[in-house]
């Protein structure tokens, strides 16, 4: 219910609320026109009266519905002052000016549909009467009712599809993620690295085999959590290097521990990410790379460099290196670019 109506999901929202509105107020008018003429001793209306009453009861509900949405996040005094003025506002206009209009509106259609000796005169709601006054008070309760019943539901399906849209997204977000880590040359090299093994000498190809199949059943299994033991993700990280280092190619890894880590979480494949990019990155030079990982209550710092050649953090922390990072630990990561290497510290998370 948005003004000019320029939100269409919402506009269609509340033109069905309308339409089952103006369906409970048909049905009204039909009861009053039972009552009215079945249980007196003689009829007092006909159906024109109720077709007119049902016209402006629908009309005029759209201003009681504005005013209540304008008002709808103020504090709850304030909706109450500004809706008990306007129910005074609309009682006297509905009172006055909107019962002429349907009583002249009535005179008229009745002398196109109605012979002269089957019209009945027009039972018009009196604002001297209190009948019609606490009548009135109870509708306007029942509209605001409708209303504010029909806002909540609008709020929570509005909230329900953001959780959903969001929920969707973090899907997303953990599938990109996911790609992020998954080099497929990694596994193409790894495969055809075992075929060449396989080839020259099977023996030695069961060792290889059983770390890319810890290395598989990791990525595919551990790392859906969004944090694991920093210990599972050290054991990854060396069958990882392993089977990078027995590729051939120019580049080896070395890793070292320090410190206690035993009751901290980390992300899942956060550190082969690392790895990936260093590889990656390598110009074809035989090199070697350091990385040690140093642990000191919940800060885990990594260092990277490689001997005699600075500038290893030239292809870190680029923008999709930031980004991941920012979203999986939000200010509690800094980076550093000692002259040597690259080197990064973390705030991880405690076992619980």
């Amino acid at each position: 219910m948005s003004w000019p109506f320029s939100n269409k999901a919402g506009t269609r929202y509340w033109l069905r609320v309308f339409a089952l509105y103006a369906l409970t107020e048909a049905c009204i008018q039909v009861l009053f026109f039972i009552v009215l003429n079945n249980f007196g001793t003689r009829p007092i209306s006909i159906i024109e009266i109720h077709l007119i009453m049902w016209f402006f009861q629908c009309l005029l509900i759209w201003p009681i519905w504005w005013v209540a949405w304008s008002v709808r996040q103020k504090k709850i005094i304030v909706q109450v002052l500004v809706n008990a003025g306007f129910y005074i506002i609309y009682s006297y206009a509905w009172f006055g000016p909107v019962q002429d209009i349907i009583g002249y509106l009535y005179d008229h259609l009745i002398q196109v549909t109605r012979t002269e000796n089957d019209r009945l005169q027009a039972i018009l709601d009196k604002g001297d009467q209190y009948s019609y006054l606490n009548y009135q008070l109870l509708k306007h309760a029942f509209r605001l009712s409708w209303f504010y019943l029909a806002a909540y539901f609008y709020n929570y399906r509005s909230e329900e599809k953001k959780r959903l849209e969001l929920a969707v997204a973090n899907k997303e977000l953990q599938l990109k993620m996911l790609k992020w880590h998954l080099n497929p040359s990694f596994y193409f090299k790894t495969i055809h690295h075992l075929q060449q093994v396989a080839k020259d000498k099977p023996s030695a190809a069961t060792d290889p085999i059983l770390q890319l199949a810890k290395v598989m059943e990791y990525v595919i299994y551990e790392a859906k959590e969004r944090l694991i033991d920093v210990k599972k993700e050290i054991q990854f990280l060396n069958n990882y290097t392993r089977l990078i280092n027995q590729q051939d190619n120019n580049v080896r890894f070395e890793t070292a521990i320090s410190g206690e880590h035993d009751k901290l979480k980390i992300s899942p494949l956060l550190l082969a990410g690392f790895v990936d990019k260093i590889a990656g990155a390598n110009n074809g030079k035989e090199t070697v790379y350091h990385i040690h990982l140093q642990f000191s209550g919940n800060e885990m710092i990594t260092e990277i460099n490689r001997n005699g050649d600075l500038g290893v953090a030239a292809w870190l922390p680029d923008e999709e290196t930031y980004r991941r990072l920012r979203e999986l630990y939000g200010d509690k990561f800094l980076f550093s670019d000692p002259a040597n290497g690259f080197k990064l510290s973390i705030l991880l998370d405690e076992e619980r």
